[in-house]
């Protein structure tokens, strides 16, 4: 009674307070041949309130045996044990009879299949202690108190854990960072702006060097090429100015181009150099906005969680980030769900048992980080015997181990592995924002009045008055209007009708080059008094200052 009592003290302390991501450990389920039986009349507690006499007894056997004494002769072995899954998972289970926990996963696997390699067929793992942490279990080694003690942080190449036999169990290759994977609410409109105008330094030098080099093309070539780049300076220059912006951006339209050697010479020169200019400027905006929508996560100097004592602990303090420490491993994806920590540490084979942290929940993964990480089991002193056979098996058994290994494991696929991070967040810049379809909404607005006016323009003004030009020295006849111009029909075919159409569509022509040739003339006329200051009739013109 007073043993179940504490069984469920001890399920209050590890129960969440919301839904579980993990499998619950309290879950029923078959007592499985793999795993350890610890009934609940000699399960050890932390702060027991009285022991049963079975367990009792099985603490004076151990206290005057040592493991290799009752591992010979068939005595019962204890463990100790904290919650690790893959590592350790404890289900409540019924075998033979009797109600208790089953310690099942990769560690009661290999060490049972140890236990029966190495000890009496009778021996068999009878009592234990259930610890709520690996800081309560490591508490205990010291004490002697327990056969085997698992699983313990541990090293490659170190065969002792505070003076006590450690032997290496399993290797985790790899750590873990996950992160929330909610998007941000705050608009990223600004952050393309922010990242266009950053880019004003480069726009600014792309402007000087071009009218550096509107200058130079002007003087070299004002001479030989007056039409194109004109003698007065202000002129010619800002001629130049617009040959060097256009060749630098599309190697030039043709509209200007030097003619002299010495121009040709700095043409060639300028359209490398413009070139090079315009590739440095498109790749720093590019560059800007890719690190501006694809944040990459720091780990120094953020909020990262990791189990109370684990070697993720250990790893976060070197790489400076601001550690948290929780119980298990069910708080830290709480804490993090919640948003009280940045990110969390875990070994690869802790994700892997755990499916629904990554398919059902805002988390993924952000980054491996080769850091492998060895689990262990330590046992007590005086136990030389049962410490070497059990490392000859493991080092003759390795198939079985690994086997029971991938047993306890499930092949975990990230769910944001099929998205490109960096296109979903460009994508968030445009599509996923309301000022952006706001712009679009506009532009489609403005672009249908656009051709609304064009279309009016063009049926409702332009052809009617070619028409109408047309008919006023047209003979009575029919008419039709093409795309282009509107032709006449005389109604007969003599020959008087068709010289009449001539001579109309003659007039209207006639009228049309008398109109053009009248803007040539004043446009003429206009540029000689900029550039001359003088009055078509050759008379100083007074310039008010």
């Amino acid at each position: 009674m007073f043993s179940l009592l504490f069984l469920i003290a001890t399920l209050t302390k590890f129960a969440p307070e919301t839904e579980a991501i993990f499998l619950p450990y309290w879950s029923k389920r078959n007592h499985s041949e793999t795993s350890f039986h610890i009934p609940l009349s000699t399960l050890a507690m932390d702060k027991p309130f009285g022991r049963s006499k079975k367990l009792q007894h099985y603490f004076d056997l151990a206290t005057n045996y040592s493991l290799d004494n009752r591992c010979t002769t068939g005595l019962p072995i204890s463990i100790a044990w904290h919650l690790y899954s893959p590592y350790t998972t404890v289900y409540r289970t019924k075998n033979k009879g009797s109600v208790g926990l089953s310690v099942d996963g990769m560690f009661p696997g290999i060490l049972k299949a140890a236990l029966s390699g190495c000890c009496n067929k009778s021996s068999e793992v009878l009592f234990g202690k259930f610890s709520k942490s690996v800081r309560s279990v490591e508490s205990d080694i010291e004490k002697d108190t327990f056969d085997l003690t698992f699983p313990i942080y541990g090293y490659d190449n170190s065969d002792i854990f505070r003076d006590r036999p450690f032997i290496s169990i399993v290797k985790a290759p790899r750590v873990i960072l996950l992160v929330h994977n909610e998007q941000p609410d705050k608009t990223q409109t600004h952050v393309l702006i922010t990242t266009i105008a950053n880019a004003w330094p480069m726009l600014v030098f792309i402007l000087v060097t071009a009218s550096l080099s509107g200058i130079i093309i002007w003087f070299l070539d004002h001479t030989s090429n007056p039409g194109e780049f004109p003698p007065p300076f202000l002129r010619g220059s800002w001629e130049g100015f617009w040959w060097a912006l256009v060749t630098m951006t599309t190697v030039g339209y043709g509209d200007r181009s030097p003619k002299s050697a010495l121009g040709r010479v700095f043409c060639i020169l300028w359209i490398i150099t413009g070139v090079i200019i315009i590739s440095i400027f498109t790749a720093l905006v590019t560059a800007s906005l890719s690190a501006s929508t694809v944040q990459i996560f720091k780990i120094h100097g953020s909020k990262i969680g990791a189990v109370n004592g684990s070697e993720e602990f250990k790893l976060g303090v070197t790489m400076n980030a601001d550690m948290k420490v929780f119980p298990h491993v069910m708080k830290m994806t709480e804490a993090l769900l919640a948003h009280e920590i940045d990110g969390a540490l875990v070994d690869n084979y802790v994700l892997t048992h755990s499916l629904n942290l990554i398919q059902k929940e805002p988390i993924r993964i952000e980054r491996y980080i080769d850091h492998s990480i060895t689990y262990g089991v330590v046992l007590p002193k005086n136990s030389s015997r049962f410490e070497k056979c059990v490392r000859s098996f493991l080092q003759n058994h390795p198939q079985e181990i690994f086997e029971i290994i991938a047993d306890n494991l499930v092949p975990l696929k990230n769910p944001t592995d099929d998205e490109n991070q960096q296109l979903k967040a460009a994508e968030g810049l445009f599509y996923q924002e309301d000022v952006f379809s706001l712009v679009m909404y506009i532009g489609l607005g403005v672009a249908a009045v656009f051709f609304i006016a064009g279309f009016s323009w063009e049926f409702l003004y332009r052809r009617p008055k070619i028409r109408n030009q047309r008919m006023q020295f047209a003979p009575k006849g029919s008419y039709s209007v093409s795309e282009d111009e509107v032709k006449l029909h005389p109604r007969d075919n003599s020959k008087h009708a068709t010289l009449d159409m001539m001579i109309a569509e003659y007039q209207v022509f006639h009228d049309r080059l008398i109109e053009g040739l009248k803007k040539l003339r004043d446009q003429e006329l206009a540029a000689d008094r900029n550039s001359n200051g003088r009055t078509p009739n050759g008379d100083d013109e007074k310039v008010a200052v």
